[in-house]
């Protein structure tokens, strides 16, 4: 079974000799190996069941070390890393001849990011390199924003889980590639949003991928719970008196007969919340979780992107 720690000796060690760790970031807690060992990066994708034709993320303590994974880093690039690394943003950029393609799913291009959790940053710190973490669960399940749900997703295994608690971003990190003779490219929603990196661009972010570039988090069917979801605009009468029917409401409950949790309308608190909200409902066997769709708006996109792959539309809402 899974073991809890916060011992960071344990912790290195355990990724020196090629093993697993799951790690706490400030957006969800990653399944963790040596970036350089192809042996363990192997062993995340079996682990989570992930195809490798997905590539993963490779997590530096500081800026400093970008140019070990990347090359030919440009302007804005560096702008936003200094704006905004630590935290919760990625950065798509050209690779190094050496970096594996196991990491990169083939493509020529790297994912880099430098996350802000203070236990992270001085594991990264101690470990000395890049370690790949993907979300440290099973392949397109629900994200673990605490320790507790990655030893949900893994009961069955000896994976050693070092307990940062709770996130206090709660959802993935947005996306951006920047990569030579293409636009800036937001390839991925999250809590930091387009305005946000436009400022510091001074130029507007394009929506989507350039070409055929992968990235995490684009699977149609992705955060998604086991109880059949649906997302609602206008909840369903009947419903509401089914206790089969649990809810996950916006900050507009209504009398349910079924479980339900409102986790308010301030989008910081909302997306910090929503993992750990999804998970205590679908472990209640219910026959169907409704959620209702937050507000319209930049403050909400990351929000709605991960809905939208959790759940289907409620027939006549959306």
């Amino acid at each position: 079974m899974p073991q809890l720690t916060t011992d960071l000796d344990l912790a290195c060690a355990r990724l020196r000799a090629g093993e697993l760790l799951a790690l706490p970031t400030e957006t969800v807690y990653g399944l963790a190996a040596d970036a350089r060992n192809e042996a363990a990066v192997t062993k995340v994708y079996a682990l989570k069941g992930r195809p490798p034709s997905n590539p993963l993320i490779v997590h530096l303590a500081d800026a400093s070390q970008a140019t070990q994974w990347a090359q030919d880093i440009s302007a804005q690039a560096q702008r936003l890393m200094e704006a905004f690394w630590p935290g919760p943003l990625t950065l798509v950029l050209p690779a190094r001849p050496e970096v594996s393609r196991l990491v990169t799913a083939g493509q020529d291009s790297v994912a880099l990011r430098v996350p802000a959790h203070p236990l992270a940053q001085r594991l990264l710190q101690q470990f000395g390199d890049g370690l790949v973490a993907p979300s440290a669960n099973r392949y397109m399940s629900i994200s673990p924003s605490c320790a507790e749900h990655v030893a949900q997703q893994f009961a069955d295994s000896d994976l050693l889980i070092l307990d940062g608690g709770p996130c206090q971003v709660g959802l993935e990190s947005t996306i951006v590639s920047l990569l030579p003779d293409q636009p800036a490219c937001l390839l991925r929603a999250g809590m930091l949003g387009p305005s946000t990196l436009q400022a510091v661009l001074e130029s507007p972010l394009q929506l989507g991928a350039a070409g055929e570039l992968r990235v995490p988090g684009q699977h149609h069917r992705h955060y998604a719970p086991a109880t059949p979801s649906l997302r609602f605009s206008q909840p369903p009468a009947q419903a509401l008196t089914d206790p089969a029917c649990a809810w996950l409401w916006c900050g507009q409950a209504q009398p349910s007969a079924g479980p339900a949790i409102d986790l308010g309308n301030e989008p910081q608190a909302y997306a910090r919340q929503l993992y750990a909200a999804l998970y205590r409902l679908d472990r209640l066997g219910a026959q169907r979780l409704l959620i209702q769709l937050p507000p319209a708006g930049e403050a909400w996109q990351a929000v709605h992107d991960r809905l939208a792959r959790a759940a289907q539309p409620l027939p006549d809402n959306d």
